[in-house]
């Protein structure tokens, strides 16, 4: 994969990854970081400053769909062992950005939680049935290339404007789907006092968009 756009280049930093995808930077550097009694969980660089980009594109999808899994009640800190099974299993090392997690792999993940080691890896309340389904409502974000690898990303903290990480489109930032231009370079815009009516115009798109921009990026309405 060292070739690969997908895996091979940072795109972001964790903040700005946290940030894009509405989870908290905390948990997202310990997904990354990894847990005392177990590596990382997503696959992202070493970067050369706190600032500097060190998430790859593979690494969002891994950890949009982590969230899933932990909206659905399986615990993250336990989740390590059942990863290292599934990547057997699948014969695939990014096992959280795959097909078969929402078939097989909420399977297995859901019988090794009943298993001494697995203890604690799933919520008492969550069922199996359930984990699937919001686990497959967090993949519709997520677009495959024929090699069954994730190419695209929907960002879903950008709704109703439409937000897409694509690896092979802007060097991989988000950008609004039907224009084009770089959310980031809305919220410069309106972080240095443009009118937002003006940010609008200049970037083609409607003003829910900036406002979408504004409210993600900056954490303030527009």
């Amino acid at each position: 994969m060292d070739d690969d756009v997908r895996f091979a280049r940072p795109v972001m930093s964790m903040a700005d990854a946290a940030r894009h995808l509405g989870i908290p930077q905390q948990t997202f550097h310990r997904w990354a970081r990894g847990y005392p009694k177990g590596g990382p969980l997503l696959h992202v660089s070493e970067p050369e400053s706190i600032r500097r980009a060190s998430v790859p594109f593979i690494a969002l999808a891994e950890a949009w769909v982590l969230q899933g899994l932990r909206q659905a009640g399986v615990r993250p800190h336990k989740i390590r062992p059942a990863l290292e099974q599934l990547q057997k299993q699948f014969g695939r090392e990014y096992v959280l950005a795959s097909h078969e997690l929402v078939t097989d792999g909420i399977s297995v993940l859901w019988d090794f939680s009943k298993t001494e080691a697995g203890a604690g890896l799933i919520e008492g309340g969550s069922g199996q049935t359930v984990i699937r389904e919001i686990v497959q409502d967090y993949l519709t974000y997520v677009g495959f290339a024929s090699d069954d690898y994730p190419s695209h990303l929907t960002l879903k903290t950008f709704e109703p404007s439409n937000v897409v990480i694509d690896p092979y489109r802007s060097s991989g930032q988000p950008v609004f789907t039907d224009s084009g231009a770089r959310v980031s370079n809305v919220a410069a815009m309106l972080k240095a006092g443009e009118d937002p009516a003006v940010v609008a115009e200049e970037h083609g798109i409607a003003i829910e968009a900036v406002r979408a921009a504004a409210r993600v990026l900056l954490g303030r309405a527009a």
